[in-house]
């Protein structure tokens, strides 16, 4: 009897001169079958559950896709804190004067501006020097020191003034060794500048300048540097910016204006120019307008990821003629309840019961409610989305308030809506008309909330499944094992028989 590579007995019909390892492997071959089926069956519910997770990132794309559009926080509970939806330009009458950039929170129209005077910081220049090395700035014990009266005490936490000291410390400093002290100084941070300015030959002033603007970056230079007045027009020290919207004068210290009109960033770029009179300063005009492409491109991510959703579930429940077959989640029932879900949603009609006002969710005089067609996404062949741009722009330009709010609901709040939270305080009523976007993120939620969710609870019961395959598996080559074993003792029985039969043959015939 010999070993196989695999550590088999091999017996090769030694005595019966039967293939026994044939036989064998034909035997087991058989006994293995329903094996096969099983491993089988196994593979194909593995499949189910990967095709079942891509669906499961598909959903949370669509869904991360309708929140980014709902105006509404992470849970949906409350608006957002900032503007998801609504995308705004701005544009001005002379961007010589004032320029704006429109952000979130913006709102749309046009705003006069009168630029009365910009923000500065200030400036100091030494009297002259006669060379850069050569000349001795500080000695001995003299000393410089610049201050801003920029500090603010009631900042958390609290921000200390600017002061800058360079001593010469009993060595020799020229106008470049001052330069970079002060520039390097600990005290700095950045906010004063020092520079050897060459007037000409043999004329050398150190300027010192701020980096910031406005009246808490005035200079003040003592000590041992002789420093030049200053200038009698004003434009060494620093200044407030001044301008004027809706007739008020507003007074920043800072060019760039981001806190006087939500949404907007204002940059005074320029003193206001003279009108056609040749006297009278000019206003200019700040244009804040919906900027249409930035908003249908948040549209236009939510209709690609809706269409790629439905897309992979009607791959599934397609006959491959070729291969005489549909996809592994054919009829599958959730696949089925996902499909109508989502068609259910975006063919269903908003409305709001505190505002039927709403152009594109109307709700009285027995109205059903408003499409998503109407403020431009449009459903196609086979239940595809696309934002028909067009559309898009006219509702913006009519309602763009409306259509923000038909993707993320309105609340209702009335004297019997506080009343009943009065009465429950600790309870959540049911006191918001979800919009179309809200709808889908929280329709989406149910599905693929990590846990407890539809698919999480599907993708349980798959791991469910596979386990029990791989018991009856293991159980199965265990049996396996156990017959393989059975069969080779009982061939090598038949041979050692064999075997001794041939020898008694041979016996009685040598007789």
């Amino acid at each position: 009897m010999q070993t196989s590579g695999i550590g088999r007995p091999t017996f090769g019909g030694l005595a019966s001169g039967l293939d026994t390892n044939a036989l064998l492997e034909g035997l087991l071959a058989v006994e293995r079958l329903p094996l096969q089926r099983i491993q089988a069956r196994r593979s194909e519910i593995n499949n189910q559950r990967s095709l079942m997770r891509q669906l499961n990132t598909k959903l949370l794309k669509l869904r991360e896709a309708a929140q980014a559009i709902d105006n509404r926080n992470a849970t949906g509970t409350s608006a957002a804190s900032e503007e998801e939806f609504l995308r705004y330009s701005g544009s001005t009458t002379d961007d010589e004067v004032v320029t704006v950039t429109a952000n979130a929170g913006a709102s749309p129209g046009e705003i006069e501006v009168l630029v009365t005077s910009l923000a500065r910081g200030s400036r100091r220049f030494s009297e002259s020097y006669t060379a850069l090395e050569a000349e001795t700035a500080l000695t001995g014990t003299q000393s410089i020191t610049i201050s801003l009266p920029n500090g603010d005490p009631n900042a958390v936490p609290p921000v200390e003034a600017t002061s800058i000291t360079i001593d010469a410390n009993n060595t020799t400093l020229t106008l470049q060794d001052v330069r970079d002290q002060i520039n390097t100084a600990e005290g700095n941070g950045g906010a004063v500048r020092a520079d050897v300015l060459k007037i000409g030959e043999d004329e050398f002033r150190l300027v010192v300048t701020t980096t910031g603007t406005g009246l808490s970056n005035e200079l003040s230079i003592s000590g041992d540097i002789a420093i030049r007045a200053v200038a009698a027009d004003g434009s060494d020290n620093a200044a407030n910016a001044s301008f004027e919207l809706f007739g008020e004068t507003i007074v920043r210290e800072s060019n760039v204006i981001d806190d006087a009109l939500s949404g907007l960033t204002i940059r005074l770029e320029g003193e206001a120019k003279l009108g056609d009179d040749g006297i009278t300063p000019r206003s200019e005009t700040l244009t804040i307008a919906v900027d249409v492409d930035e908003v249908a491109r948040g549209l236009e991510d939510f209709t690609k990821a809706y269409n790629d959703v439905l897309t992979f579930i009607d791959d599934q429940f397609r006959f491959n003629e070729a291969q005489n077959s549909s996809g592994p989640l054919a009829g599958d029932f959730t696949l089925r309840d996902v499909q109508r879900q989502l068609r259910e949603i975006v063919s269903t009609g908003y409305q709001f019961s505190t505002n039927a006002s709403n152009p594109f969710a109307p709700s009285g005089n027995g109205a059903s409610g408003g499409a998503i067609s109407g403020i431009g996404v449009e459903i196609g062949p086979g239940g595809r989305l696309s934002v028909n741009r067009e559309k898009l722009e006219e509702a913006l330009a009519l309602d763009a308030l409306s259509v923000r709010e038909f993707l993320s609901g309105r609340a209702r709040t009335d004297p019997a809506n506080q009343a009943e939270l009065d009465a429950n305080p600790d309870a959540v009523p049911d006191l918001y008309d979800e919009g179309f976007a809200q709808r889908v993120a929280d329709q989406l939620e149910q599905i693929v909330r990590s846990g407890d969710g539809t698919l999480a609870s599907r993708d349980k019961a798959f791991a469910s499944r596979l386990k029990e395959f791989d018991q009856t598996i293991e159980q199965f080559e265990r049996r396996l094992t156990s017959r393989e074993e059975t069969l080779i003792q009982r061939f090598s029985s038949l041979e050692r028989i064999v075997a001794g039969l041939q020898g008694q043959q041979g016996f009685l015939t040598s007789l």
